[in-house]
């Protein structure tokens, strides 16, 4: 196999086992050259059947919220990850943390620890927008209204205004005046499809 070739051809930073054995279908033992090419450094093993080049081989800044995708579906980013990705809690998230429809997961990789919080298909649904990457393809996210709204209702004994103010300002410490720039139309229609106390006092803040 000519790695710097596959390398060449493929334009994705993110790839399966499907496509790496195309690569090495003329090969006696492809799982074990696959498993070669992990040792050597050249690819990552994120999970079974998902890859990543290496450090030394990649062109572009890796996605993690591209492999989260991937990684386990249907799912969004969302939660403290997503709060920090779009800057409105300063702590870095260490965990990708993101929303799904299937069962509640956490993996733990060589990119690091994913976690997957399960949700009914309906509250999914609700406050998802894509970004588009170009080659790399693209992700979904919670949008931040959604990001906010989904910490919040898997926050429990949030009952009153000062807990959820405590709770979002204090102890979240989330941006105050990025929360203030929020979409109130959008909290409302999520409020009304999770349809939980705590999500109806956000709009009171």
């Amino acid at each position: 196999m000519d790695f710097e070739l596959f390398r060449k051809e493929v334009k994705t930073e993110v790839f399966d086992y499907q496509l790496l054995a195309m690569y090495l279908k003329d090969m006696k033992k492809p799982l074990a050259k696959a498993a070669s090419l992990v040792t050597e450094g050249k690819i990552v093993r994120v999970k079974k059947g998902l890859y990543v080049f290496g450090e030394n081989w990649r062109r572009s800044p890796l996605s993690l919220e591209v492999v989260a995708n991937l990684l386990y579906g249907p799912s969004c980013i969302s939660f403290e990850y997503a709060l920090t990705y779009y800057g409105m809690i300063a702590e870095r998230s260490l965990v990708i943390t993101s929303l799904t429809i299937g069962d509640t997961k956490a993996f733990q990789t060589p990119l690091g620890l994913f976690e997957y919080r399960a949700i009914g298909r309906e509250k999914f649904k609700v406050g998802i927008e894509y970004r588009d990457l170009g080659p790399e393809g693209g992700f979904l996210i919670a949008s931040r209204e959604k990001a906010l709204a989904d910490l919040v209702y898997r926050t429990p004994g949030i009952r009153t205004l000062e807990q959820l103010r405590h709770y979002l300002f204090e102890e979240m410490r989330v941006d105050e005046e990025m929360f203030r720039e929020l979409d109130r139309k959008k909290l409302r229609e999520i409020a009304k499809t999770y349809n939980k106390n705590s999500l109806y006092m956000i709009d009171k803040l």
